[in-house]
C-alpha cells in the first residue's frame, strides 16, 4: 500500500516517457507531453508551491501543504528509472505516468488561483478542490467520468489504500475501465493523507459525495461507496456513518474489524456488502475479508464474496473478479456462494485492529 513501493509505484524510463507525443486530455484543457516531460512538469510544480509556501499554508493547512510536497516529491522519486509494472505494456505505461504527473500538478495551479477548477462537465480524469465545511480548507479529490455515462448514472466513491493517493488509485487503468464499462463515474476523495479516513476526512467523503452527485444528476439509490486495502477497512467506518446513504458497500483487500462488527452488522443490515480478496494476499490475510463476509452473511446481512485462488494484493491480480463484482453491485445482485458450514454467528478471524504504520496520523 505505499506509494514508495515500486511494487506498486513503477515507473516508464525517461526515454519512454520523452516519446510521448500524444495529448494528455484532462477537465481543464489539454496539455501535449512533447512540450514537457513528467518530470519537468512536477519540477515545475514544486517550484510554485516552495516560491508561494505560506499561501499553500494558509489555504490547505499546514498538515496537507507539507503533504502535498511530498506528493509531488515521491513521484519525482519513482517516476524516472522503473519498467512497466503487470498489466502495462510499453506505449500505455508512460501515457499512465504523464497523466498522474499532469494531475498531480494541477492542484498547485488551483491552490495558487484560490479555488477548484470548475467541475461540471468535466469528461475524464482530473483533480479538484472541495472547500471543507469543517475548517474551509482546500482538500483534493480526484474525478472520473467515462465519455458515455449511463441513464441516471451511478456515482462510486472510492477510497484509496494506504499510503497511495486519490491520483494514484484512478490514473491505474482498472477502475477507469470498470467506470468505461458501467457508465458510472467515479470519484475518489484524498483524505488528506490522514490513516483510516480520520476526521476531518471523514466529513469530506460524504460532501463530495453529495457535491458530485448534484452535478451530475445522480439518483440518491445509485450512489455506492467502495474502498482498497486501508480503503476497504475504512469503508466498514465511513459507510456506518450515514449508512442510509449507500446503495451497496464494497471492500477490496480489506476486512471490518473485530471490536466493529455489531455496529456495522447494524448499519448495514439492509445494504449489500461486497468482498473481494485475494487467497495469497501477503498485506492482508484473505482469512480476514473471508470471516468479515461469512460472518455477516450468517447474520442475515446480504452479502457477496468474491475470492481470487493465487490472487495477491496488487489489483491485478484481483481484476477480472473484481470487475465481476463490480457488474454485480451496479445490478444489486448477490451471488449465491457455497459459504462454509460451522461458523454462522460467530466472530471468528477478524482483525482487532490495523497496525498503524510508523510516522502515519492516527
Amino acid at each position: 500500500m505505499d506509494r514508495r513501493s515500486p511494487r506498486l509505484m513503477p515507473s516508464a524510463t525517461i526515454a519512454g516517457i520523452a516519446m510521448i507525443a500524444c495529448a494528455i486530455v484532462s477537465g481543464s484543457g489539454v496539455r501535449s507531453a512533447a512540450t514537457s516531460s513528467p518530470q519537468d512538469e512536477l519540477s515545475g510544480a514544486l517550484t510554485r508551491l516552495s516560491a508561494n509556501y505560506e499561501t499553500f499554508t494558509r489555504r490547505m493547512g499546514a498538515d496537507q501543504a507539507a503533504d502535498l510536497e511530498e506528493r509531488l516529491d515521491t513521484d519525482l522519486g519513482w517516476m524516472p528509472d522503473a519498467t512497466p509494472p503487470p498489466g502495462y505494456d510499453n506505449k500505455e505505461w508512460p501515457a499512465r505516468v504523464a497523466l498522474q504527473a499532469d494531475i498531480d500538478s494541477s492542484i498547485v495551479t488551483q491552490v495558487l488561483a484560490g479555488g477548484s477548477a470548475p467541475v461540471a462537465g468535466v469528461q475524464g480524469l482530473v483533480e479538484r478542490l472541495v472547500v471543507s465545511r469543517r475548517d474551509h480548507m482546500l482538500a483534493p479529490f480526484a474525478l472520473y467520468v467515462p465519455a458515455h455515462l449511463a441513464a441516471d448514472p451511478p456515482l462510486v466513491v472510492l477510497l484509496h489504500g494506504h499510503s497511495q493517493t486519490d491520483a494514484e488509485i484512478l490514473s491505474s487503468r482498472y477502475f477507469r475501465k470498470f467506470a468505461d464499462e458501467s457508465g458510472a463515474i467515479i470519484v475518489a476523495p484524498y483524505g488528506r493523507g490522514i490513516y483510516d479516513y480520520a476526521a476531518p476526512a471523514d466529513d469530506e467523503v460524504y460532501q463530495v459525495a453529495d457535491q458530485i452527485a448534484a452535478l451530475y444528476h445522480v439518483p440518491a439509490k445509485r450512489v455506492y461507496l467502495a474502498g482498497y486495502s486501508m480503503g476497504g477497512f475504512s469503508v466498514f467506518k465511513i459507510g456506518r456513518l450515514n449508512p442510509a446513504r449507500w446503495a451497496a458497500v464494497m471492500s477490496i483487500a480489506g476486512a471490518a474489524l473485530g471490536s466493529e462488527i455489531e455496529e456495522v452488522r447494524n448499519a448495514f443490515r439492509h445494504t449489500p456488502i461486497y468482498v473481494i480478496t485475494g487467497t495469497a494476499d501477503d498485506s492482508i490475510p484473505t482469512m480476514y475479508p473471508q470471516n468479515t463476509a461469512i460472518y455477516l452473511n450468517s447474520v442475515g446481512v446480504p452479502t457477496g464474496l468474491y475470492v481470487v485462488p493465487g490472487g495477491t494484493h496488487a489489483i491485478v491480480t484481483l481484476a477480472p473478479t473484481l470487475e465481476s463484482a463490480w457488474r454485480d453491485m451496479l445490478a444489486g445482485k448477490i451471488r449465491s456462494s457455497a459459504w462454509p458450514a460451522g461458523i454462522a454467528g460467530t466472530r471468528i478471524g477478524l482483525p482487532s485492529s490495523i497496525d498503524l504504520p510508523p510516522g502515519v496520523r492516527p
